[in-house]
């Protein structure tokens, strides 16, 4: 074997190496990236929660009748539900969480008009 073979073969095999190390680390950082969406929603849920709390604080207990009626005073705007790496702000609303949860991401509240004082906010996603 010449010396120009040898050298072709080594950039090759670095070449390849390269490829590969590469191609681990985006996928790494698509993890990554999904992770802080998971956080970024469970803090975003957690928010909403503490929002419906001051409300119901401030209204003898009653739950608002709808999750965007906590916009103005007690939300400036409905944080995201970050679902298959995208934001997702829909509400889907209804008595029961069997009822309303089809998993495309957004927001569940769970209102009963017949229970004013129960409402419950959960991600429309899988856990």
């Amino acid at each position: 074997m010449t010396k120009n073979t040898i050298f072709a073969r080594e950039i090759l095999v670095t070449v390849f190496l390269i490829i590969l190390l590469s191609t681990l680390c985006i996928k790494k950082v698509r993890d990554l990236k999904v992770l802080a969406q998971e956080s970024i929603s469970q803090k975003n849920e957690q928010i909403i929660r503490e929002a419906l709390a001051v409300y119901r604080g401030d209204n003898e207990g009653l739950c608002p009748m709808h999750l965007a009626d906590l916009k103005g005073e007690y939300l400036n705007n409905l944080p995201p539900h970050y679902y298959k790496g995208k934001a997702n702000n829909e509400i889907k609303e209804g008595a029961s969480y069997q009822e309303i949860f089809d998993g495309n991401g957004g927001w569940l509240y769970i209102n009963n008009q017949y229970d004013k004082d129960y409402c419950e906010v959960y991600p429309n996603a899988e856990v």
